[in-house]
């Protein structure tokens, strides 16, 4: 018996290009990734489509899409789950993720023309490091001494800032994620692009045994995250004198919040950048 194809609601907005990163923050902000943004933009603007279950739709996330970015319904329909995204595939197209290295999210057309790639097969939204606190991320990894040393990657997503840490000389690297599916897709780019990186199912830090520590940890998630990483009992067991904590996905205002609980574990801010309304943060272990 065949399975029966996932069915969605597809919406589509008109969405000014001035709004475009306001939404795509509010919606890393409330962890929900079945939409897409066409690139091709008009006149100043694109469409966005956003995607909800057929059987069990919130629409209270619509509404408040709608309301709070003054959002108009172009069109409605049910679509099958591989029909939105094979429309979201064809949008995707190779990217520098940054300087020097190049996400390919069609790894049978390998780009021969470029020395470093990391190969990805897509299959939400944020799985491919389009997001600007992946990109934050990575450029925090790439100002780091990860040379021979041990990376610890929370919230790993597909893993791309596990590879990351491996390009830029990581001995050892560890990648952990609460989320099954996201596991499922962090082994799968692994294996993909031949790494040797760990990957663990994880609540937190729970997969982590008692004695292991980490000279660099890297998580990208929202401030309110990673402040209840930071209260995990086994997060100062995980760090030694001199570890590199790296934060990256914090909205413009939140960053006092995470400074703070960080200066509680013996974390001292040493570098930060922005892009736009998100920072990112390095600290160090005293």
């Amino acid at each position: 018996m065949s399975k029966e194809k996932m069915k969605y609601h597809e919406y589509n907005f008109l969405v000014r290009k001035e709004d475009e990163e306001e939404i795509i923050d509010y919606m890393m902000l409330i962890n929900y990734n079945d939409y897409f943004i066409e690139r091709e933009v008009k006149n100043d603007n694109a469409v966005m489509k956003f995607y909800m279950s057929y059987k069990n739709p919130d629409e209270n996330i619509l509404k408040e899409l709608m309301g709070i970015f003054n959002l108009e319904i172009l069109s409605h329909e049910v679509v099958e789950e591989m029909d939105w995204l094979k429309a979201w595939m064809d949008t995707l197209q190779p990217f520098e993720f940054i300087e020097g290295i190049w996400v390919n999210p069609f790894p049978d057309k390998p780009l021969k023309d470029k020395k470093t790639v990391i190969d990805i097969i897509p299959g939400t939204a944020f799985g491919t490091g389009l997001h600007p606190t992946t990109r934050l991320a990575g450029e925090l990894l790439a100002v780091s001494d990860l040379s021979h040393k041990t990376v610890l990657d929370v919230g790993c997503g597909t893993a791309i800032l596990s590879m990351i840490s491996k390009i830029f000389g990581a001995e050892k690297v560890l990648g952990i994620d609460y989320d099954i599916l996201a596991v499922e897709k962090a082994e799968e780019t692994v294996e993909l692009n031949n790494q040797n990186i760990e990957i663990r199912h994880s609540d937190f830090l729970s997969a982590l045994k008692n004695d292991e520590k980490f000279d660099i940890i890297v998580s990208n998630m929202v401030a309110e995250i990673l402040v209840n990483l930071m209260s995990d009992e086994k997060f100062d067991t995980i760090m030694k004198e001199g570890t590199v904590v790296i934060f990256s996905g914090i909205m413009d205002g939140k960053e006092e919040l995470v400074i703070n609980n960080a200066s509680k574990h013996g974390l001292k801010e040493i570098k930060r950048m922005e892009d736009g309304s998100w920072r990112g943060l390095i600290f160090r272990k005293i």
